[in-house]
């Protein structure tokens, strides 16, 4: 049986194809449709809360020692701290501006016994604010002295931060008893009373100092106040409540009370929402002294209030000496951060910093026990301090105590870190997760006419909020519902949607994927749950198992064990560069990591050995090893001072497991075999995989029917990248988080052969080659080509980067890649197709060749007038091992447009076989910089003598869009930085006007580096740039039409091109507002148009939103590849301001912004009746066309709203099977995939299509 080329060529947007033309897209061969949910720097889209207001009250120990000094220190321990808190209050950090800070010492007058506020909580504000001065002259103010009674002080930082009062509630009991002395009166306070709170049981000892008797009733008594029961008359003073002695409530600012209670500093009781963020930071520089459990249990269940009438000192530990208290502490922290547990109802943080060497060691028990009053509990990661939970022999249980962290310094400046760390600390308040992700649907790869009726997930849990290194995904598989009011929509099992109408998860529901069996058993629903289900749950980890423990957070899922469950890891790393992680060559072995089989027992014993003795693995860097175990599954400490391995590797009891998000990196199905029946149609028998890469740094092949992991691929070039390889251990972080990985576009190729099936009447299709590649996206800058036709033994073709001759303009390896067949210098070959890829000066909005752009937000010098951008290349090279066939680069003395390839080329090419002859003759390319080029090949070159012609014959630059059209769009300027940025492939179409047959290049822009660039003007944290932009154009979709790409001889060098360097000017804008007959604007006499284009933000009459108070100029954008479907170009575009779904939680991270389709008619940009007149009017087809808004079912508070929403952030048009209309057809029906249904209707006929060529390419 001869070997059959898998060349069918799916046109999926639904190109009409005529006169044997193909188009070969970046669907040849088994892919998936869909489009990621965001690109590149769009992550900013996933930003931090609107809501959460973070408030702190700081408590410093200004007890006596704190006049003393430290070894290695200068000055005093109050001086450093002062010092320290003046750098704090000195800091221009913008995550401190909102922050209020509350100001308070221990103990007042040093007596040894109360703490006070000096300065209520208010927001910090800018550097030189009237609060930061008002708290740099109260820290001025602090002397040392006394004893350090914290546990009295932490009970008055709560009860301002709470709005209690430390006044005990009396039933007209005595408080104060005075008598007369020969020079003076003496007075005693009250220490206790009995339980009705009637009468005072024991008096304290008498001083001069006059009480404060506000408020309460005098009469004469007799009472016994001293150790020898003397008894004195004299005034006894009642009422109905008390400030407690150990309170230094009356010393407190009066700004911060309101008679016997304090105000409390957090926002009203109505305007709190659950990610608010409060809490205690106490700082002291030894043990905890002057009180004891019934003093400690006395203030702190008065602060408490209601809450506090069962609190009381846990009876076991240090309760007694010098560690008096501690553990009242800590039970007082826990009832804080349990906001059942506090007055406030709010969950309040506690930090404690032990400031100089009484804190050196956690030998010490006052150490481990203020660390342990700080503990917390941590979701994603191993703790960074020895008390959190899990963390060695002191740690407490989850959720740990105060979860504000435990700081230790001797510094000035460490006091200003803790400060900081702990309001970060407080912003990690556990948060509910945001879960989002867009579902593809796979293509089936030996049916090119129908789609298969299942989808994958792409899950990911941004956290914009956090310095994580990724972003957690997972992979889930749904089925596509064919039938009924869902058709068009997902479904998990049991058929229960999986989307809610605004494109939110519905909970309660399953994956395809997911098994009890990983779970001991137990039935997990994961909608909305990145870590359980998918692909996630069937990565090979090794795990002892554990039980379940759902009352925690976060839970704690069952498992089962599996302790030598090892993934198969493999990295392309040279056989002799180990040392080095040298990439390997041409058509190498992957090294296996560890190498040889998976044992059945001892598994880490055996990984370890062979870290230490394998050939090449042995060799590799520590921490290269170090980072690979962590991946392998092992939790073994990140030390970057490490240099030697552990002597052994724990299992640990659930998956140790680093799994990024696939934001950029779209599924791809591999079909490795299938079935047809006795009537030649195929079965739903397969043998599939699906690959995708992923931020961590992962490339995965999972089983299409389990979702089991079958490999994972690291690159070298990941692994030799500091801070990239750390993202391959669970919980990492960095300030340049998070990465990307191998999160970038990848495709496949495969030959299949027929064989005959199991049954009599039944044949077998099987794969005898199956090859991917694909690129880094902004993980890094090569291109790779593997062969996987067995996933458990990976082989690299050839890897593609600007390390390799011929390849030096190659950026981030961005473009996906298209597989094609040639003829070059006569021999027919397959080739890759790539685009040079990315060059990150593009994230400057500013960004100008030429020219010096950089500033604050973007300071990299190196973008400062450059000539010509990274990756303004295009690469066509030899599928099977790498070989540069043809290129096109900029060249300042090139004859053909060349000249002008200065800008960075992302996209996927476009690829046109023109004559059918199963041979790509023209590339369609758009750049970063406004350009569109065709590129045309000659496959039928002329040989003279042993030299043949040029292959490729020219490089011609259709269109100039960075121009102006100063008649008819003159508000806008589209030079320079402001020129239309292209980050998708154009979409071809071919049509005939008359005796005239011409392609249609449509196009639309955006720029996607920075997407929220203009909006909002406001509320910019954390986004680049810092300011919003004014003055950008507004975004427009093009139809270009190009004369050419029929002409019989385009292929010869004598031919004068008649489509080149189109400016705006030549262009028709609003083509849906010309009178008559269109089509003569752009086909007749006279001076006629050489396309059209219109604004992303106009609406179907033409009149212009952008640059209005409903939209920012230049917000809206487009993303994602449009399809071209039956006359109509439909395109998804992001608005950053859209109003069609309603608000979101505000603590949550949000997604700015939704996407919305765009429906254009071509191919002249405006929808016809049959006279050749546009379809206006109310009714008229031209009326659904451009931006649509409606004012009925909108959300609340909106008057005018967006129309035909796809969903929030960033999202891409997928196509979904349902029932055919055809009875008994083999070729399902087409619709748009939706949320609940489905969007329009599309008829699948199968028509037999002779493609002679298609015999050539036989083998």
């Amino acid at each position: 049986m001869k070997k059959q080329r898998n060349w069918f060529i799916t046109e999926l947007k639904l190109t009409q194809l005529s006169r044997g033309v193909s188009f070969v897209a970046g669907f040849v061969g088994t892919t998936l449709i869909a489009s990621s949910v965001v690109q590149a720097s769009d992550l900013q889209i996933y930003a931090t809360p609107t809501a959460g207001k973070k408030t702190i009250v700081m408590m410093l120990d200004t007890s006596g020692s704190m006049s003393g000094g430290d070894s290695g220190q200068s000055g005093s321990r109050l001086t450093r701290l002062k010092n320290g808190m003046n750098t704090f209050l000195d800091s221009n950090n913008p995550i401190l501006t909102d922050v209020r800070v509350g100001l308070g010492h221990y103990s007042v007058n040093g007596d040894g016994k109360t703490a006070r506020i000096l300065v209520e909580a208010n927001a910090l504000g800018t550097v030189n604010s009237s609060q930061r001065q008002a708290l740099k002259k109260a820290v001025a103010g602090l002397s040392a002295s006394g004893n350090t009674p914290t546990a009295h002080a932490f009970a008055e930082a709560a009860a301002y931060l709470m709005g209690t009062s430390p006044a005990l509630k009396l039933n007209n009991a005595e408080v104060y008893f005075r008598y007369g002395g020969s020079n003076s009166s003496y007075w005693a306070s009250c220490l206790s009373w009995n339980s009705a709170k009637t009468s005072c049981t024991s008096w304290g000892g008498t001083s001069t100092s006059t009480r404060n008797t506000t408020g309460l009733s005098s009469q004469s008594c007799t009472k016994y106040i001293d150790d020898q029961g003397r008894s004195y008359s004299g005034t006894c003073y009642s009422g109905s409540e008390v400030i407690l002695s150990l309170s230094g409530f009356n010393n407190s600012a009066s700004s911060t009370k309101n008679g016997n209670q304090y105000l409390s500093p957090l926002p009203p009781v109505d305007e709190r929402v659950s990610c608010d963020g409060q809490g205690v930071y106490i700082l002291s520089d030894g043990e905890a002294n002057g009180s004891s459990p019934s003093e400690a249990t006395s203030i702190m269940s008065v602060v408490l209030d209601d809450n506090g009438t069962n609190f009381s000192c846990p009876s076991n530990g240090l309760n007694t000496g010098s560690a008096a208290s501690w553990h009242c502490m800590g039970e007082f922290a826990k009832r804080l951060f349990d906001k059942t547990s506090n007055p406030a109802q709010v969950s309040i943080q506690t930090a404690f910093v032990g400031f100089g060497s009484d804190f050196n060691s956690l030998s010490q028990t006052h150490v481990q026990q203020a660390c342990k009053l700080s503990s917390r509990t941590q979701a994603d990661r191993t703790g960074d301090d020895a008390c959190s939970p899990g963390n060695g022999s002191v740690s407490v249980t989850s959720p740990g105590y105060g979860n504000g962290g435990f700081f230790t310094t001797q510094s000035a400046q460490g006091v200003t870190d803790s400060v900081v760390a702990f309001i970060n600390n407080l912003g990690k308040a556990p948060l509910e997760p945001l879960t989002t992700g867009a579902i593809s649907v796979p293509v089936d790869n030996l049916n090119p006419s129908g789609l298969q009726p299942y989808g994958y997930l792409r899950g990911l849990e941004p956290n914009p909020q956090s310095s994580d290194l990724i972003w957690a995904g997972n992979l889930k598989k749904y089925q596509v519902i064919q039938t009924g009011s869902n058709a068009g929509a997902f479904a998990a099992i049991g058929s229960k949607l999986v989307y809610d109408k605004q494109g939110g998860f519905n909970t309660g529901t399953r994956d395809l994927w997911n098994s009890s069996n990983v779970y001991s058993g137990k039935v997990y629903n994961d909608g909305g749950v990145i870590r359980l289900g998918g692909a996630y749950s069937k990565v090979p980890m090794p795990i002892l198992g554990q039980t379940e423990n759902l009352a925690i957070d976060p839970p704690q899922y069952a498992y089962t064990a599996n302790p030598n469950a090892l993934r198969n890891l493999f990295t392309d790393v040279q056989s002799t560069g180990g040392a080095n992680l040298t990439n390997a060559g041409k058509n190498a072995n992957l090294i296996k990591v560890p190498g040889g089989g998976i044992p059945t027992s001892g598994a880490a014993n055996y990984v370890l050995d062979q870290f230490k003795n394998q050939t090449t693995l042995k060799d590799f860097p520590v921490l290269t090893k170090i980072k690979l175990l962590n991946y392998l599954g092992f939790s073994v400490p990140y030390d970057e001072t490490a240099t030697t391995l552990p002597t052994s590797l724990q299992t640990p009891n659930s998956p140790f497991l680093a799994m990024g998000g696939s934001i950029h990196s779209l599924p791809v199905q591999l079909t490795y075999s299938g079935t047809l029946d006795e009537t030649g149609n195929l079965t739903s028998t397969r043998s599939q995989s699906v690959l995708y890469g992923t931020m961590d740094g992962g490339l995965h092949i999972v089983d299409g029917s389990t979702g089991a992991e079958q490999m994972a691929f690291i690159p070298a070039e990941l692994l030799r990248s500091d801070t990239g390889s750390k993202a391959l251990i669970k919980g990492q972080t960095d300030t340049n988080a998070p990465v990307s990985g191998t999160d970038g576009a990848w495709i496949s190729d495969s030959t299949y052969q027929t064989q005959r099936g199991s049954g009599s009447n039944s044949s077998a299709v099987k794969a005898l080659s199956m090859n991917i590649y694909g690129g880094m996206r902004m993980g890094g800058s090569s291109y790779y080509a593997l062969d996987v036709l067995n996933p458990s033994s990976p082989k690299l073709k050839f890897r593609l980067g600007a390390d390799v001759t011929g390849f030096g303009r190659i950026g981030q390896s961005w473009s996906k890649p298209v597989l094609a067949n040639v003829r070059y210098n006569g021999v027919n070959k397959r080739v890759m197709i790539v685009g040079g890829g990315y060059d990150q000066c593009y994230e400057n909005p500013q960004f100008e060749l030429g020219k010096a752009v950089s500033n604050a937000d973007f300071p990299d010098t190196s973008c400062d007038k450059k000539i010509q951008a990274q990756g303004n290349a295009v690469y066509m090279v030899d599928a099977n091992d790498g070989t540069l066939i043809w290129s096109a680069t900029y060249g300042a003395n090139s004859t053909d447009d060349k000249k002008y390839l200065k800008h960075s080329i992302v996209s996927r090419i476009s690829a046109i076989d023109r004559d059918g002859d199963g041979l790509v003759d023209n590339l369609y390319f758009g750049d970063l910089g406004g350009q569109v080029f065709r590129a045309d090949l000659d496959n039928y070159q002329t040989k003279s003598g042993s030299a043949y012609s040029n292959f490729g014959v020219r490089v011609s630059r259709i269109a100039n869009l960075a121009t102006n059209d100063s008649l008819n769009n003159k508000d806008w300027d589209y030079t320079g930085s402001k020129a239309p940025r292209f980050y998708e492939a154009p979409t071809l179409t071919i049509h005939d006007e008359g005796a005239n047959t011409f392609l249609v290049v449509g196009l639309a822009s955006g720029n996607r580096s920075t997407p929220l660039d203009v909006v909002p003007t406001v509320g910019r944290e954390k986004l680049l740039p810092t300011t919003a932009l004014s003055g950008r154009p507004v975004n427009n979709v093009y139809g270009l039409i190009d004369r050419d790409f029929i002409e019989p001889n385009l292929m010869k060098s004598t031919y004068s091109v008649k489509t080149s360097s189109l400016s705006l000017d030549l262009l028709q804008k609003n083509p849906q507002l010309l009178t008559g007959k269109i089509a003569n604007a752009f086909f007749g006499t006279g001076n006629l148009k050489q396309g059209w284009y219109r604004s992303l933000s106009s609406m179907s009459n033409g009149t212009e939103r952008g640059g209005t108070a409903f939209r920012v100029a230049g917000g809206m954008k487009a993303y994602e590849e449009p399809f071209a479907i039956t006359g109509n170009l439909i395109i998804p575009v992001y608005d950053p301001q859209g109003t069609g779904i309603s608000g979101q939680d505000p603590c949550k991270p949000r997604v700015v912004g939704e996407t919305d389709r765009q429906v254009f008619c071509l191919p002249y940009g405006a929808c016809l009746k049959t006279d050749g007149t546009v379809d206006g009017g109310a009714a008229g087809q031209e009326s659904k066309t451009g931006f649509q808004t409606t004012t009925t079912g909108c959300p609340a508070g909106v008057s005018e709203c967006n129309d035909n929403v796809i969903g929030t952030g960033i999202r891409g048009l997928a196509m979904a099977p349902i029932t055919s209309s055809t009875p008994n057809s083999a070729c399902s029906d087409k619709t748009l995939a939706g949320n609940e249904k489905g969007t329009g209707k599309w008829a699948c006929q199968q028509i037999i299509n002779p493609t002679r060529w298609y015999d050539k390419w036989l083998k």
